[in-house]
């Protein structure tokens, strides 16, 4: 039976989860929108068929799981539903409404729960306002890195920073523990039951540098207090030695998650986001050892590279916007730091952060789009991965980019071969 396995950030990638867009992002008007955690408004149509290009190319180099297609597998027997729903009841107005969930097909269930179910016309809220939901839609869930972590064979279950987004931690969490596929061997963390006002953690700020080794981001949605107990857990848990780098990014828009600044695209290179990741005032950086038993002894180091090196993995840096202050800010902006590595040296990214891609093309990587590799139907194309070296594949994602989010944004790993 499969399992999850992920100890890099590169190593080859076998599984990954992904939604592709549905209505869930067209339940906003531009009013909801900044409570929905956009940037703006997006068109489905043209997002879909951005992501369309991302999932058919990640289809030739990995097997790809569609999360409602998960959601409803693991949704397969009654007990699981009930269980699902009960857990779901501590969120949203549903306990009344439980038995016509119920009986729903496990596919229509999944549906309504990432596009939402209307309140009933007959209660007060649905009287009061037809754009009531007793579940509200989840507009954010094709981000799917946000809502969990895979970490060896465990997962770590977000416990996210705003509301909005805590259904989707319900849903992954659900996957992780029933889905006969993808059943970790445990939670690292428990986002949902153990989610309050000073720890908050979110995987967008969770990179497996190695089986061991984990650098986590200090954002404005992971909280010191969050990576303490996540680095107690893993070391306890592996009854091994953990370490930790935690980045201390700015509490900004821009800088939401670390993998917004920083993502390993080889053994021995990093695409970043230059002012906060390798310049004079770059992040702060601690370093947490922890024991098999969870004790944690800090270190202070010199900068994420520099502690990256002192644990004998040396990265050399790439700079997002190759460098130019203004484009750097640009880039970073549309995710240009944000790149998914599904081999080591073989990445996919946004094409229309183009000073990173000369960036990339100078440090000996070949820069090719998607449709280079595919057919007009979705099939193999002319070109294929392995008879490239360092490979940056770009894919068409402007619309996508204003949702707030890249290429490793859009991806959960869940297993990979070992480096």
């Amino acid at each position: 039976m499969p399992g999850l396995n992920v100890t890099s950030e590169i190593g080859t990638l076998r599984r990954v989860i992904v939604h592709s867009p549905g209505p869930e992002v067209e339940a906003m008007t531009p009013a909801e929108a900044a409570t929905d955690l956009y940037n703006d408004i997006i068109p489905l149509s043209a997002v879909r068929a951005e992501h369309d290009e991302l999932s058919s190319f990640l289809r030739l180099v990995a097997r790809v799981h569609e999360l409602k297609d998960l959601l409803a597998e693991a949704l397969a027997s009654p007990g699981s539903r009930f269980e699902f729903l009960t857990a779901l009841s501590t969120l949203c107005p549903i306990r009344n409404l439980i038995d016509e969930l119920m009986a729903l097909h496990p596919a229509d269930l999944a549906d309504l729960v990432i596009e939402g179910f209307p309140a009933k016309p007959s209660s007060l809220a649905g009287l009061l306002s037809p754009r009531s939901f007793a579940m509200r839609p989840l507009p954010n869930a094709y981000f799917m890195r946000d809502s969990s972590a895979v970490f060896r064979d465990w997962a770590i279950s977000a416990a996210t920073a705003f509301d909005v987004r805590l259904i989707e931690s319900i849903v992954t969490r659900f996957i992780f523990t029933r889905h006969p596929e993808l059943r970790a061997k445990g939670l690292l963390l428990d986002g949902p039951r153990e989610r309050n006002r000073s720890q908050t953690i979110e995987g967008g700020d969770i990179l497996v540098i190695g089986p061991n080794l984990l650098a986590i981001g200090v954002s404005e949605r992971t909280t010191p207090e969050a990576i303490e107990l996540l680095a107690q857990n893993a070391g306890r848990s592996f009854e091994e030695p953990v370490t930790v780098l935690a980045v201390v990014l700015p509490k900004e828009r821009a800088t939401i998650h670390l993998d917004m600044v920083f993502t390993m695209i080889d053994r021995d290179a990093a695409l970043v986001y230059a002012p906060i990741v390798t310049g004079p005032n770059r992040a702060e950086v601690i370093r947490l050892d922890v024991d098999p038993k969870g004790r944690i002894s800090f270190s202070d180091t010199d900068g994420l590279i520099p502690g990256l090196a002192s644990l004998g993995v040396g990265l050399e840096p790439i700079s997002c916007g190759d460098g130019d202050p203004l484009y750097e800010a640009r880039e970073q902006w549309w995710s240009g730091a944000n790149s998914f590595a599904f081999a080591p040296g073989k990445i996919i990214m946004y094409s229309c952060n183009t000073r990173t891609m000369d960036a990339l093309s100078a440090a000996g990587f070949e820069v090719r789009h998607a449709k280079e590799f595919l057919s007009t139907d979705g099939g193999p194309g002319a070109l294929k991965v392995e008879d490239f070296g360092r490979l940056a594949v770009g894919f068409d994602g402007i619309e996508l980019a204003r949702g707030g989010g890249g290429a490793r944004c859009m991806t959960m790993p869940v297993e990979r071969e070992n480096l």
